[in-house]
């Protein structure tokens, strides 16, 4: 098995962490009427007649192709809410690399519960673990250059979805608009429409955007979005520490930078990032165009889950739970 991937292990213990994620899960159980399934009494009642006042199970969830392991703890806490006497067999780390059949979580509990809690259960970690695994596939196709996210998540759980981004080995880009000052394509466009002259002149543009911060008090990083030659020079004239290369082919901005060394303009990898469209397929020509960051949406917005399942099997091990239904669901 591969070595498992490095990250943040501190971030399920987090206060904001866990209030986001109980939030998470009741809302998914009440969606899903988890207390309200109408399988159980069936189950109840086959049980009774076995001479049973409960029936003891065991679930299983194994992964049905490969990639990387997050979220089990939020696996766990799920299932939690509907059985608080659950107990935890077997659990996987975060990063751990699995191939189909892995067994990852083993757990014993009553058959009701698990069967209310399993589709959110699975809902939840099959996406945190699709995420780290695309990122994980981007990281090692990128060599030494870095993958980022963008703000390009789901509403409400993206300090999830970005943690998952860091399990797969990427690493974060700002988690907010109050992080840093990031001048993209509109907000440039608007600045020339209500100031004309800057749109004549790139340089004069980037000198008022820092001006600007520095009169409102703002000292740290900034990030400019650059789409042709002459806003990347002006922002390498101006030492910006974070210069968003979008929708440029790799090969033209090669051609840029090198262009720009020969005029003995600071070139730095660390402040360029390269943006735009960027996938598996195209990665390996922008990652050798210079740049030192590159920043993937779609590892956020568009990765595929990762393909997991659970077992509910009969288990003869006691289990002090109470019944599905009482009052703890």
């Amino acid at each position: 098995m591969e070595k498992r991937l490095n990250h943040d292990s501190s971030f399920w213990s987090r206060p904001e962490t866990q209030t986001a994620l109980q939030e998470w899960i009741r809302s998914a159980l009440l969606e899903d009427a988890a207390s309200a399934d109408l399988t159980a009494p069936v189950l109840s009642e086959s049980a009774t007649i076995c001479g049973l006042e409960s029936l003891p199970a065991r679930g299983i969830i194994t992964a049905k192709q490969s990639g990387v392991i997050c979220g089990l703890e939020a696996v766990r806490l799920t299932l939690e809410a509907v059985d608080p006497n659950l107990v935890v067999v077997e659990m996987l780390a975060d990063g751990t690399p699995v191939t189909a059949g892995d067994r990852v979580f083993v757990v014993e509990s009553l058959a009701q519960p698990l069967l209310a809690g399993e589709r959110t259960a699975l809902n939840i970690c099959s996406h945190l673990s699709g995420i780290a695994t695309a990122t994980s596939r981007l990281v090692k196709s990128a060599g030494d250059v870095a993958i980022l996210d963008t703000r390009k998540t789901l509403p409400g759980i993206r300090r999830f979805q970005k943690y998952a981004v860091t399990v797969g080995g990427g690493q974060n880009h700002r988690h907010d608009l109050s992080e840093f000052p990031m001048f993209k394509e509109n907000h440039r466009a608007l600045l020339q429409s209500l100031l004309p002259n800057l749109a004549k002149d790139p340089l004069e543009e980037v000198r008022w955007i820092k001006d600007s911060l520095a009169r409102h008090g703002y000292s740290g990083p900034v990030s400019i979005e650059v789409e042709d030659e002459a806003s990347l020079r002006a922002c390498l004239q101006e030492n910006i520490e974070m210069i968003l290369v979008d929708n440029v082919e790799p090969e033209e901005l090669s051609q840029w930078l090198e262009k720009a060394r020969v005029d003995q303009l600071p070139v730095h990898r660390s402040q360029l990032e390269a943006s735009g469209g960027i996938d598996a397929e195209t990665l390996k020509a922008h990652a050798a165009s210079g740049v030192g960051r590159i920043s993937v949406g779609g590892i956020t917005h568009s990765a595929n889950v990762l393909d997991l399942s659970m077992s509910v099997e009969p288990s003869r091990k006691n289990h002090a739970s109470k019944n599905f239904g009482e009052d703890g669901d």
